[in-house]
């Protein structure tokens, strides 16, 4: 851990870490480069995020945020997450019921980007968190789909005691 915050600390030197000064930092690197660097702070961030000093909690915090893929790949392709993912028998229809239960009654504005990155954490979708983000914003339920979904369900009299 140690090694690898010095290398993080090496690249903002004296100053402050920042989301700015780290894509500035990675804009004239290579994609395996600038990879490496996103893995570090990934192996940072899900290993030592309780020991590191409190502004590179918080810059780490904020990278994540602002690029969630980062994390999402790093977290399905390099670590056991990936494996625990859940396979949907219906994937079109769940995202279409994802979208009717969080826009029915909701009064605040959705954050689709944060919805998908937290469906993509669960489940096995095999997309970007823009692509996912774009279908659940646009994916809208027609009636005979809500039918078929109820028409898939059985309910017992020991159901409606619950």
């Amino acid at each position: 851990m140690k090694n690898e915050l010095k290398r993080l600390q090496s690249l903002f030197g004296v100053a402050s870490p920042t989301v700015r000064l780290f894509e500035a930092q990675m804009k004239p690197l290579s994609p395996d480069v600038r990879r490496e660097w996103e893995h570090l702070i990934c192996r940072l961030a899900f290993g030592y995020y309780d020991n590191l000093p409190k502004r590179y909690e918080k810059f780490i915090r904020r990278y994540l945020s602002h690029s969630p893929d980062v994390y999402l790949n790093y977290l399905r392709l390099h670590s056991p997450m990936g494996a625990f993912c859940y396979p949907l028998l219906h994937p079109d229809l769940f995202l279409k019921m994802v979208h009717l239960l969080e826009t029915s009654e909701r009064k605040t504005k959705i954050s689709y980007r944060h919805l998908a990155s937290s469906i993509l954490l669960a489940f096995d979708f095999r997309l970007k968190i823009s692509t996912l983000s774009k279908y659940l914003r646009t994916y809208k339920h027609a009636p005979e789909e809500i039918l078929k979904l109820i028409g898939k369900i059985e309910i017992y009299e020991d159901d409606m005691l619950d």
